[in-house]
């Protein structure tokens, strides 16, 4: 397996487990009004979250080192990948929009708490995407040649 598979194996085990870990801490601590007013509720996600950013740094930095490491392919793939990241950064925003428009339509604002929590979901997002769509690049070259 290529170093920047392997690469993308990691940032994907790592994504998702932050994802889950993020998940988890809402469903046990709350809702988004619990985490507006709670302060340790916030401290949490913002400690997972820089938390699960500095990790996937490490691994990634760790996992590609070497400059030779990377070959043309690799460089190919690496540089179709943010495609799959553009497309799911966009779809994952609209989603965002669409819903927090609805649900909030009457009111005419939507609460203050969710652009933070945009922000978190489009780094988890993104991230993933990355390793997806560096992982469907060696699945297109190792199925077509």
């Amino acid at each position: 397996m290529a170093p920047l598979q392997k690469r993308a194996w990691y940032g994907l085990a790592i994504g998702a487990v932050f994802a889950i870990a993020l998940l988890l801490v809402f469903i046990i601590k709350g809702n988004v009004t619990t985490f507006e007013e709670d302060l340790g509720f916030r401290v949490i996600v913002y400690a997972l979250w820089v938390g699960g950013l500095v990790a996937y740094l490490i691994v990634m930095n760790l996992t590609l080192r070497k400059p030779g490491q990377i070959d043309e392919r690799d460089r190919q793939i690496m540089n179709r990948a943010p495609k799959t990241q553009l497309v799911a950064v966009i779809f994952s925003l609209a989603a965002w929009s669409i819903a927090l428009t609805e649900v909030y339509w009457e009111s005419g604002q939507i609460p203050v708490v969710f652009p933070t929590l945009m922000l978190i979901s489009i780094l988890i997002v993104s991230t993933l995407a990355q390793s997806i769509g560096i992982l469907i690049g060696y699945w297109r070259a190792n199925r077509y040649g």
